[in-house]
This record gives structure tokens, sequence and C-alpha cells, in this order.
């Protein structure tokens, strides 16, 4: 089964997508059907994004301030209650990458090295 099946099968990503995070989380599975997950990979995604997008909100965040600097405080969050997949660093690489081609989010800012570098 591969993710376009599964995601049209399933009941969270239908709440998703009708809620506060809908366009957020058709971009998202977009991403994941066009690159072809299998349904394990499709599974975690979705539960994953809804954790981090619930996670950023609560915490009095804007939807389109959302960059990699809330997604390793989250992770940091989350590892302190449950463990972290090894795949949850990747998975939500991809969502930030498919939320900036869509002009979703600001791009990411540059890397300042230091002099050492």
């Amino acid at each position: 089964m591969n993710a376009n099946e599964y995601l049209q099968r399933s009941t969270l990503y239908r709440k998703l997508i009708h809620g506060p995070y809908g366009e957020f989380s058709r971009v998202y599975a977009a991403r994941l059907s066009d690159e072809g997950f299998g349904r394990q990979c499709t599974w975690r995604s979705p539960s994953l994004f809804r954790e981090l997008m619930d996670w950023h909100v609560g915490n009095g965040h804007d939807l389109q301030d959302f960059c990699e600097v809330h997604v390793e405080r989250f992770l940091e969050h989350r590892s302190k209650h449950w463990s972290i997949n090894a795949g949850d660093r990747a998975a939500l690489r991809r969502l930030l990458s498919a939320l900036r081609q869509e002009g979703m989010i600001p791009a990411a800012l540059p890397i300042e090295r230091t002099e050492h570098e």
C-alpha cells in the first residue's frame, strides 16, 4: 500500500485536512505521495505532524512562523516524554521543505559561520 492509498483511507488525515492545519496537511500529504512513501512512513508522518502542529500552536506560535528552531525544540520536548523514531527528524525536514516550496513559510535563515569554522 502506497502513501496515496493509505491517506485516502486514513481517518487522521481526514481530520487534519478539515482542521486548522488543513492546507499544511494537504501539502505534506502531496509530498509523501509524490515521493512514493509506503504505508509505514505515511502512517507515522501525519501523526508526528499533528503532534508538532498542536505543540507549535499550543505554545503560542503562528503557523507561518514555523521553522527549524521550532522543529528542534519540539523534538527536545518530545524526547523527554516519548522515544524519538529514527525517521522523525527526516520526516519533519521533509515537511519544512514542502511548505517552503509552496511558499507557506519563509525561507530558511542562512547559517552563520564562526571564525573557527
